[in-house]
């Protein structure tokens, strides 16, 4: 059995860039798909800077982006233009507002209430990324401080038995509503 696996433990000194550029490439693997599905399980969430296309070297991804950082917000817009079905799972707190009422704004102007849920758990601590066909496990939420600021650990994973067992604890979330 091959699995793939990677491990970061990053803090202000080290894997900060590591960790921008392996969230960058998982979010652009899945742009090139049509259809899938994605998983945002963070306690904390906010509009963070996924891809950095200042050089215009993703304008073929989405030539509306235009040369800037692109946030969360607007990569999962695009997703969802692109026929993938976003779940998001976190607390129901003021500061994860922004990303929620951003993806609650996109989707009713653009027809698509179908494609998004939001699950608020007021108990959830489990952190995660799970994209169609990659997961990305471990100590940090999606949020600046998580990323950037944090000393955290993380998994990636492309191992599909890993993918299939991380979307089945997943989907629990949508059947204790």
């Amino acid at each position: 059995m091959n699995k793939e696996y990677r491990r970061i433990f990053k803090n202000q000194q080290t894997g900060i860039e590591t960790t921008k550029e392996l969230l960058q490439s998982m979010f652009i693997a899945e742009m090139l798909l049509v259809g899938g599905e994605t998983w945002i399980v963070s306690p904390w969430i906010s509009n963070v800077v996924l891809i950095d296309n200042r050089s215009g070297n993703f304008d073929s991804l989405n030539p509306e982006w235009g040369r800037k950082e692109i946030r969360l917000v607007e990569v999962l817009g695009a997703l969802m233009s692109r026929g993938c079905h976003v779940t998001i799972v976190t607390r129901d707190l003021p500061t994860n507002e922004g990303v929620i009422t951003g993806m609650t704004d996109f989707v009713v102007q653009n027809g698509m209430e179908n494609q998004l849920a939001t699950i608020l758990r007021d108990e959830l601590h489990t952190k995660g990324l799970l994209l169609s066909n990659c997961s990305l496990m471990g100590s940090m939420n999606i949020t600046f401080n998580g990323i950037e600021m944090n000393d955290e650990w993380i998994q990636f994973s492309s191992d599909r038995e890993d993918i299939a067992s991380t979307r089945l604890e997943f989907e629990k979330y949508k059947k204790n509503l």
